[in-house]
């Protein structure tokens, strides 16, 4: 198997490791397991779990830029970039639960690399939706102020659903497809 092969294996085992069993509770043995190599494999690839736990980040976040990357001639409607990040929380939970993983890592490692990775996804995540909105919003500043609070919104939503299967997502996502709607329609004209 080639370099690439097996790193790559590595920080997809590393991935349903710390989604399932959390970053501090997850060891490099249960990693090495995980993608059925030794220990001193993981090893070699990565000095330490944290440069791992980095490598995970990066990736999702180069994969989930790539994804959107391809979309930039035509932007999806509301509806449909709505749907998208609620079946993300449905289809895709893991996902979310590393999103909360990370956050929450980050947020005890002030002095570290670790926050700085949340600060990023954060800020990404804001400019992925403010750059669309500022024509319509007319105002940069605004424009970011409401990408913030949607993805606030995403993040609790998708929370709620990973916490209470009863909770209804749809209804919620509904509700806040509505008010975008009236933001966006008062700030138009």
């Amino acid at each position: 198997m080639k370099k690439i092969n097996k790193r790559k294996q590595l920080i997809d085992a590393a991935y349903k490791v710390f989604v399932k069993k959390g970053y501090l509770n997850s060891s490099i043995k249960d990693i090495a397991n995980e993608a059925k190599m030794t220990p001193g494999l993981v090893h070699y690839y990565f000095k330490n779990k944290e440069a791992l736990l980095l490598s995970v980040q990066q990736e999702i976040q180069t994969n989930y830029h790539k994804k959107y990357d391809e979309q930039t001639e035509k932007l999806p409607s509301l509806k449909d970039t709505l749907l998208e990040i609620k079946f993300r929380s449905t289809d895709n939970p893991d996902w979310y639960r590393w999103r909360y993983e990370i956050y929450s890592l980050g947020m005890k490692d002030s002095e570290g690399d670790l926050e700085q990775q949340v600060q990023m996804i954060l800020k990404d995540g804001r400019a992925s939706l403010s750059q669309p909105m500022e024509p319509i919003v007319g105002d940069a500043k605004e424009a970011s102020a409401l990408a913030g609070i949607m993805l606030a919104c995403f993040d609790g939503l998708a929370l709620q659903k990973l916490v209470d299967s009863e909770f209804d997502i749809d209804q919620s996502y509904e509700v806040l497809q509505e008010m975008l709607e009236l933001y966006l329609n008062r700030k138009k004209g």
